[in-house]
């Protein structure tokens, strides 16, 4: 990993790990309920205590990254989000890593392997969203990601299949999960959906 990079590093993981020791502060609420029901036997058994755990992992998982050590970061990362799955941020924080650090054309200048990486970000929000609080959260920040940034990179930066247009295809399919599940500002990101839309229709692209 790049020095450059670590700022940002530090930003998704500290973001994590407050978001994880507020949860484990506060009580469960109703809201919870459909989270809980997906939670894993060790989260069930630890309770509010998982949620302590997870940031700690989360807290290693930066520092193996300021080492350079990608392997043992994931395993850091994967323990916090079994630990506790229902933090919405723990799952942007590892989507974010893939999109913005393993993707940037710094790290990485072939398209096909940054295809890739985004990609796997892309599954990060998708498995987040079958067990976190908040999953339209998650569903819409990935309609946020392909339709106000993806879309609009030049296309020799990342020549994605299909182009724009299947990159705001993808963007309505994550927008309607994100209604399913009552997230908030779906119409605004819907609408920036369709002006990009009308956008390439001009062009004739």
């Amino acid at each position: 990993m790049r020095i450059g990079a670590r700022a940002q590093r530090a930003l998704f993981a500290a973001t994590a790990a407050l978001a994880l020791s507020l949860a484990a502060a506060g009580p469960w609420d109703r809201a919870d309920g459909d989270a809980r029901q997906r939670m894993g036997a060790v989260q069930r058994l630890l309770g509010p205590i998982a949620s302590a755990a997870a940031s700690v992992e989360w807290a290693r998982y930066m520092s193996a990254l300021d080492q350079g050590d990608l392997t043992r970061a994931y395993g850091h990362a994967a323990r916090a989000l079994s630990l506790d799955s229902r933090a919405t941020a723990g799952w942007l924080t590892l989507a974010d890593h893939f999109i913005f650090i393993r993707a940037s054309p710094l790290e990485e200048p072939a398209p096909q392997v940054r295809r890739q990486w985004i990609r796997e970000g892309f599954a990060v929000l998708r498995s987040g969203e079958q067990h976190a609080t908040t999953p339209g959260i998650l569903a819409r920040y990935a309609a946020t990601l392909k339709s106000a940034f993806l879309a609009d990179l030049p296309d020799e930066r990342l020549r994605w299949p299909g182009g724009p247009r299947a990159l705001l295809s993808e963007a309505r399919a994550d927008l309607q999960r994100a209604a399913s599940h009552g997230a908030a500002g779906v119409e605004d990101t819907l609408s920036f959906i369709e002006e990009r839309e009308a956008e390439l229709a001009a062009d004739g692209r």
